[in-house]
Parts: structure tokens; C-alpha cells; sequence
């Protein structure tokens, strides 16, 4: 899995405080994109569930997790595998 980047304590994408991990890859690049340095599919950190898992769960203080983009959906697999342990 590929992912851009992390915000530990994000309170705009969320009620309130979550983790916003940002995924690498968009098929879509889309005209006026916030993140269009995420578009690159080979782009950003590679990393197994595991880690990602570890990444999120950094904050105990953190309420939930949001993916953004990138395009979540582009490693919906892996990113369905991480919804459901945090679930």
C-alpha cells in the first residue's frame, strides 16, 4: 500500500479529534484538486497494514481515522482490511 502522508491531530476532517491518512495514487486528477501531489501511483511511502495500523493508532486520543486522497478507493482492499480491525 502507498500512502502520501499522515495528520496526527486533524480536527477539520472529522468531529472531533481523528488521524487523516492520505493515500498515494488517483486515476481521477481531477481540474482544482487540493492534492495533487498524491496523484502519482509510484509517489509517497510504501507501507503494509501493519504499519499503517501503527501510524493510526499513534494518538490514543484520536476519536477516529479519515482516508483522503489520493484516491482511497484505488487500494480499497488494503484500506477495507484496516477499516475493519479499527472497526
Amino acid at each position: 500500500m502507498r500512502y502520501s502522508g499522515v495528520i496526527y491531530n486533524d480536527i477539520t476532517a472529522a468531529p472531533g479529534l481523528c488521524v487523516t491518512f492520505f493515500t498515494q495514487g488517483c486515476p481521477h486528477q481531477c481540474h482544482g484538486c487540493h492534492n495533487p501531489n498524491t496523484w502519482d501511483f509510484e509517489g509517497g511511502h510504501e507501507a503494509t497494514t501493519d504499519m499503517i495500523l501503527g501510524i493510526i493508532r499513534f494518538n490514543p486520543l484520536s476519536r477516529g481515522v479519515t482516508f483522503s486522497g489520493g484516491e482511497p478507493f484505488a487500494q480499497a482492499e488494503g484500506f477495507a482490511e484496516i477499516a475493519k480491525v479499527l472497526k
